[in-house]
């Protein structure tokens, strides 16, 4: 007999579907650490319940009073990871172009600190201002919010 490509391929796709019948119950049995497969951010603890890193800001606003335009406004938002894995941040996006962030690019560890570091450039930036920075992260609310307020007079 002949082994063709196709036949090979056939035979790995049956061998695959019957061995993917026991994976549900060899998973329960090797803890996740040991099969490579744990999710990022995610840490799967016995009974089965899943616990993920959390980005609790220390305050989420910060009001810079009134300023001369051209001026700049330097701000950093800390925050801790209360969670119980590593906090990612993939990125840190402002609402406009006269705000820069920063961001802390490493995971952070529970119990760890971080912080996203905002300047604000009011050149052209007349009257009150609300600008908002959005981070995204594996936290298990991906989306948290900053608020940077304040007044930019003549």
């Amino acid at each position: 007999m002949k082994w063709t490509p196709l036949f090979v391929l056939g035979l790995m796709v049956i061998t695959s579907c019957n061995t993917g019948n026991n994976q549900e119950q060899d998973a329960e049995e090797i803890p996740l650490e040991q099969q490579g497969e744990q999710p990022v951010g995610q840490t799967i603890i016995p009974g089965g319940d899943s616990v993920s890193a959390v980005l609790e800001v220390e305050n989420d606003a910060y009001d810079f009073g009134k300023i001369k335009e051209g001026e700049k406004v330097e701000h950093e938002f800390k925050f801790t990871n209360t969670g119980t894995s590593p906090l990612i941040i993939s990125n840190v996006q402002a609402s406009c172009g006269c705000t820069t962030p920063e961001y802390s690019k490493n995971p952070i560890a529970p119990g760890d600190e971080g912080m996203v570091k905002v300047v604000f450039n009011s050149a052209g930036q007349l009257g009150k201002q609300h600008k908002v920075v959005t981070v995204m992260s594996n936290a298990s609310s991906p989306n948290t919010l900053l608020h940077l307020r304040g007044e930019v007079e003549k």
